[in-house]
């Protein structure tokens, strides 16, 4: 899908540029994420309440290319994802934070259609993809010595220091828990992203930018071993049902930009032809063309 985009892209790209003035940016950008899971087994979950949360898009790079009405952008970095969600007790308390951390290498690629298209001052619609691989990835849950409401089938598992109740199971208190590492992520993800982007020229050679997108996470990103142990009930503090991440992130860039003139390349093109030497006369005598007298 991505190899397939950035084809297109660069096959485009080259017949654009044939015939069109336009401008080249490139620059950093940095900003914020936040995430919403659709989890079903955390939607069935008692033990869990939504909560969100803002995490940083520390770095990435930009580079752009716009022309008359449209544009494409590129913008490689550092993306931070993954929802956390309260944790409760047998009657609705807060007892604690389940928390997930997923760091991806993000490799965007969008189209722009420009809604305000001036010279110094641009608002596109923006839609593109990207593939992203991991980096780092863990989900842990942290409570309070309480009681819970385990589904019955991990009963079998449940660990001595946990005792089933009538109405719930009374459980230690707990730092941390590793419910997932790096290991029980994929590798890569696919995200489908929409969004709107503005591009403010405050000098003849620099621009700041503003983009807001939302993404829509194509995977499941945990992997089929985990995905396995899950339908088994061999996960304490997790539900089967399928997941996909959707996250909205805001940044903040400022790139350099050139602009390039089809008509100032054609004169420098035709200013540096070679022309034919022909010298006014010979660098030797003329031969003669008459006989010696």
């Amino acid at each position: 899908m991505t190899r397939c985009l950035f084809t297109l892209l660069l096959i485009g790209s080259f017949f654009i540029l044939q015939g069109q003035t336009h401008t080249v940016s490139l620059g950093i950008y940095s900003g914020i994420t936040s995430t919403y899971s659709w989890d079903q087994g955390v939607g069935i979950d008692p033990r869990y309440k939504t909560r969100y949360d803002v995490k940083l898009a520390p770095i990435g790079i930009s580079y752009g290319m716009d022309f008359e009405g449209f544009g494409f952008v590129l913008t490689p970095g550092i993306v931070n994802t993954g929802q956390n969600f309260i944790v409760l007790n047998f009657v609705g308390g807060q007892e604690g934070v389940r928390k997930t951390n997923v760091q991806y290498l993000n490799l965007p690629i969008g189209f722009k259609i420009h809604i305000i298209d001036l010279s110094f001052f641009k608002v596109s619609f923006l839609m593109g993809g990207s593939a992203a691989f991991l980096l780092s990835g863990k989900e842990t849950v942290s409570h309070n010595y309480t009681k819970l409401i385990f589904p019955t089938e991990v009963y079998p598992i449940l660990p001595t220091d946990y005792i089933v109740e009538y109405d719930g199971v009374v459980s230690p208190q707990v730092n941390a828990y590793s419910m997932l590492a790096k290991k029980d992520f994929n590798t890569i993800q696919f995200f489908a992203s929409a969004g709107f982007r503005s591009d403010w020229d405050v000098s003849d050679n620099w621009r700041v930018s503003f983009d807001f997108r939302l993404n829509y996470g194509v995977r499941d990103p945990r992997n089929e071993n985990y995905l396995e142990k899950l339908e088994a009930y061999q996960t304490l503090y997790d539900i089967p049902g399928k997941r996909r991440d959707t996250h909205a992130s805001l940044t903040i860039g400022i790139a350099r930009f050139i602009e390039i003139d089809k008509k100032d390349k054609q004169k420098k093109a035709a200013k540096g032809s070679p022309k034919a030497y022909t010298p006014s006369s010979y660098p030797w005598p003329k031969p003669r063309t008459r006989k010696p007298k």
